[in-house]
């Protein structure tokens, strides 16, 4: 090893000597694991929003209904709810978002009751406070990654979705959604939406042990001749029912990603089997000077290798601070994929780069090896 540390001037010497190749494939790596990067931070995104979406609440909406903008159910839905057994606590849920088609600027307001908000929600506080809120008829809390796209800060004023609101405080939870949107008190995004005594839906805690199947069916049976049809399910299903498109438009970007890694292979292949080709005499001199077949091919692999590293570090650090000074997130009917590189996606994609660079690296170098003495000396 300590003899290969050695070497490492002159193979950086081999790469400068060849700039431009050596530069042009460094970019095309780096902007190959860029889009690997990104795709990787889309998909971990979905997920992370499927995982969150894992609670023991039920979400009723109004049957037959594709946006949350067109589901209108009676506030008076909320008192035969509460009286199904099995029921814990109920909290009506007036929804408004600026685009119910994909939209990289979501804003999602919740009208809700301070009362049951708490119940429904576990809610960090990381600025401001609960009780401002619910003095004010105003006032709005809004969700982490929104106040970081807005720019909002806790006692500021700020127009959302149309209506002047006093933010009282930015808030955080585990949550799926609500990093994304603003509680706002139910009463006056009514009169500003000119909704009153309608919600968009109910969301349902339940007692601990209730059979949801059982419950979600008893409440749309409840409402199965009543003036809204109404169609429960799990707050999971519910949100993968939700963005289902975008989850098989994901499942397909993961293979164009899948596909320019491959890119990445064969670039640097081509790369170290033309360095390799133009190094031959190179080569049969340290052959004859006693440098053994491993040692040669780990030279000549290196090249390629410290190559495909950097350019995989340069695309994955230009995804990940892009994305970091510019938060992004991609909003389908109400919820949010947040897209933020987090620290296994990192790790992920630079491993992802070094194993390439290393599989790509190797098959030409070892052919190099094998090629006999004579030759290399001939050529030269």
């Amino acid at each position: 090893m300590r003899e290969l540390l050695a070497f490492l001037p002159y193979v950086l010497r081999t790469a400068r000597r060849a700039r431009m190749r050596s530069l042009l494939t460094l970019l095309g790596a780096a902007l190959a694991m860029a889009l690997f990067t990104f795709v990787r931070t889309v998909d971990d995104g979905v997920q992370d929003l499927q995982r969150r979406a894992d609670r023991p609440v039920l979400v009723v909406f109004q049957d037959s209904r594709f946006c949350p903008l067109t589901s209108e159910l009676p506030l008076r839905y909320e008192r035969d709810i509460g009286a199904v057994p099995g029921v814990a606590a109920v909290l009506p849920t007036l929804v408004f978002i600026n685009s119910c088609r994909s939209n990289l600027d979501l804003v999602t307001l919740h009208g809700v009751t301070s009362e049951q908000l708490t119940v429904l929600y576990d809610l960090e506080v990381l600025e401001g406070n609960l009780a401002d809120w619910r003095e004010r008829s105003d006032g709005a809390l809004v969700g982490e990654r929104l106040a970081a796209r807005r720019g909002l800060r806790a006692g500021e004023r700020a127009r959302l979705g149309e209506v002047d609101l006093h933010i009282s405080a930015i808030v955080r939870s585990d949550t799926a959604g609500v990093g994304n949107l603003a509680f706002v008190q139910l009463d006056q995004l009514a009169l500003a939406r000119k909704r009153q005594g309608t919600a968009t839906q109910f969301l349902v805690r339940l007692d601990q042990g209730a059979d949801p199947v059982a419950i979600a069916s008893a409440i749309d049976a409840g409402f199965r001749t009543d003036e809204a049809r109404t169609d429960t399910k799990s707050m999971q299903a519910f949100v993968a029912a939700a963005i289902a498109e975008i989850t098989e438009v994901v499942d397909f970007a993961r293979w164009l990603g899948y596909l320019a890694v491959l890119v990445v292979a064969l670039v640097l292949a081509n790369t170290v089997f033309i360095s390799a080709q133009s190094r031959s005499s190179e080569m049969s001199v340290l052959e004859t000077v006693g440098l053994g077949r491993l040692q040669r091919l780990l030279l000549i692999a290196a090249e390629g290798i410290g190559i495909g590293t950097l350019g995989g570090a340069l695309g994955t650090g230009a995804v990940l601070l892009l994305l970091s000074v510019f938060p992004l997130t991609l909003g389908v009917e109400g919820y949010g994929i947040d897209l933020l590189p987090g620290v296994h996606t990192v790790v992920h994609c630079l491993l992802a780069a070094i194993g390439i660079a290393t599989l790509a690296s190797l098959p030409p170098a070892f052919a190099a090896t094998r090629r006999p003495l004579h030759l290399g000396i001939k050529d030269e």
